[in-house]
């Protein structure tokens, strides 16, 4: 995501981001947002399947997203510890304003992740069980949709964390966009998670990235 120098903002662009992950959006993606909605530039290595066996050895835990900072002065593994610490890198209070809230955002911030995960392997079943695979996960699917959309409803239907956005919301919108695509059926029975889903999609900082690379939504509602 290569950004104009006058965009570059924030932390000043004091430091360089390689993120390493296969040729797909999965749990990269919403490392992708985060540098995509503060406009920093990082170089987005995509692996391929075939290549992964050979490079394994070099990710910290053999394990794929990876990011390195600074040439390799910091190496981290795991999404949602990437996710915290660009949120802390990029603006105070995008991990939440408080230890309570900071909790918060990382409760619905993983969660969302795990959630990813039920997708995952909708995803990779065979197309001819996907149907019995989509039942078997509804009750999952279900608890996430009325959970986030209670705590919604909280904060007053904003986001996770009230007014302000965070990782969190980065992450729940790319995996609202694999209910969209998966299962819409469940989620246009929660409307407010709808109107949420749909705002954080045409926010200014994401709108033209989510329209070049996601699929366009199927979610219409009523006003």
């Amino acid at each position: 995501a290569e950004m104009p120098a006058d965009l570059l903002q924030l932390d000043g662009q004091k430091h360089r981001y390689k993120l390493y992950y296969f040729d797909i959006k999965g749990r990269a993606e919403p490392i992708r947002l985060i540098f995509e909605f503060f406009r920093i530039q990082f170089e987005d290595v995509r692996i391929k399947f075939e290549d992964w066996p050979n490079l394994k050895k070099k990710a910290p835990m053999h394990y794929l997203p990876y990011l390195e900072v600074d040439g390799g002065k910091l190496v981290l593994s795991q999404a949602p510890a990437i996710m915290r610490y660009l949120a802390k890198t990029f603006r105070p209070g995008f991990a939440g304003q408080s230890k309570s809230d900071s909790a918060l955002v990382d409760m619905y911030g993983e969660g969302a992740f795990e959630m990813f995960d039920v997708f995952k392997t909708i995803g990779m079943t065979p197309a001819e069980a996907r149907e019995q695979a989509l039942a078997d996960a509804r009750p999952r699917l279900e608890i996430f949709c009325e959970t986030y959309s209670t705590h919604l409803k909280k904060n007053g239907n904003r986001y996770m964390d009230g007014d302000l956005i965070t990782w969190a919301d980065l992450v729940t919108v790319f995996v609202l966009s694999g209910l969209d695509d998966l299962a819409n059926r469940i989620l246009v029975r929660y409307p407010d998670l709808c109107r949420y889903y749909l705002r954080m999609r045409d926010i200014d900082e994401l709108r033209e990235y989510i329209t070049a690379n996601w699929k366009a939504t199927t979610i219409t509602l009523k006003d």
